[in-house]
């Protein structure tokens, strides 16, 4: 091979490993959007789905065999408490472990901790901890709160460098940034309403205020923006898009371009406060059909109904077979193929 094709070869080379980084960073960034409503209760990583089952039971089942399994391993049961929220980021499960003494006027909580496991080993390790009682004692290997706290944490989520802690008291809800090397939190958002419609999408808060309207804040510089044309009371992200219920086309599924904030309708039919999506459609509870379980592409177009289950949750998993519908007879699963549906075990 003379040095002319040897040059050739190398510059095809160097060009496709380039383009495979972009895309694999590409999915990655994608993967790490964060839709509040959906994702703290029910989510995935590589190898499983994640779901809360009750109270203190967070439920694993494993993508390719099918088997379910307590995530957390918790022969103390007693002795904590595991609550009703999780994360997943970097392919590793985070959860938040409250710590509780029992006295004769009931349980007192003493912290909060978000724990974190390892999915390749399985280890634990804590990350966080909030201590509702502000000790001055060290804990090791814990970033630990900076300033005590009578406050719980409702829900989280992270990035590379700092965990977001949502955490209400008897006087509201405040959105805490927290170093996750040196502990030092920062309040960045606070509410005398609870936090509860809430996406991240690694740069930018988006949530709803008061008026209805959803607001874009960089969780850096801490500059708000209100995204224009848009009232609401159910949203979430979807890689630059912004899916959300227009009440002003009584109640339809809307997409918007955060890039151009152009609009565009997607359900001619009305939603209720229920829909999730995967990379090939959007699954609502029709309104005008029952709140019945439906589909449609992101065109539009196909759109169907999947199940007469009356829909008031939809969790649909990205890279499974399978969706969780929160309905008035239980939790029910249904296969994104078949439509085949039945009650969670």
């Amino acid at each position: 091979m003379n040095r002319m094709n040897r040059t050739i070869m190398f510059i095809i080379a160097i060009s496709t490993l380039l383009s495979g980084c972009g895309k694999k960073d590409e999915i990655n960034e994608n993967s790490r959007i964060f839709n509040m409503q959906i994702n703290r209760i029910s989510s995935e990583n590589q190898d499983a789905v994640f779901y809360i089952q009750g109270r203190n039971r967070i439920i694993a089942q494993d993508k390719e065999s099918g088997d379910r399994y307590d995530a957390v391993k918790n022969p103390f049961g007693s002795f904590f408490d595991i609550g009703t929220v999780f994360y997943v980021y970097d392919n590793n499960l985070y959860y938040i472990r409250n710590e509780e003494t029992y006295t004769q006027a009931g349980a007192l909580r003493d912290s909060s901790s978000i724990v974190e496991i390892d999915w390749n080993t399985y280890d634990e390790r804590t990350i966080y901890e909030l201590d509702t009682r502000m000790k001055k004692d060290a804990f090791l290997g814990a970033v630990k709160s900076d300033t005590g706290s009578s406050s719980s944490i409702r829900s989280f989520f992270m990035d590379d460098k700092y965990i977001y802690l949502i955490e209400g008291s008897t006087s509201g809800d405040k959105l805490n940034k927290v170093d996750r090397q040196t502990g030092k939190a920062e309040t960045i958002l606070e509410s005398s309403k609870n936090i509860d419609r809430l996406a991240f999408d690694g740069k930018h808060i988006y949530y709803i205020n008061p008026r209805f309207q959803v607001v874009r804040l960089d969780v850096e510089t801490k500059e708000s923006f209100i995204i224009p044309h848009v009232i609401t009371r159910y949203m979430m992200l979807k890689d630059n898009q912004l899916l959300f219920v227009n009440p002003r086309d009584t109640g339809r599924i809307y997409a918007m371009d955060l890039n151009d904030f152009s609009l565009r309708k997607i359900t001619e039919d009305a939603a209720s406060y229920a829909f999730h999506y995967d990379d090939s459609y959007i699954y609502y509870a029709n309104e005008d059909d029952n709140k019945y379980l439906y589909r449609v592409d992101f065109d539009g177009k196909n759109n169907q109904k999947v199940a007469e289950i009356v829909s008031y949750n939809i969790a649909v998993f990205q890279n499974h077979g399978e969706l969780h519908v929160s309905s008035d007879k239980g939790t029910y699963v249904v296969d994104k193929d078949t439509f085949e549906a039945n009650l969670l075990e």
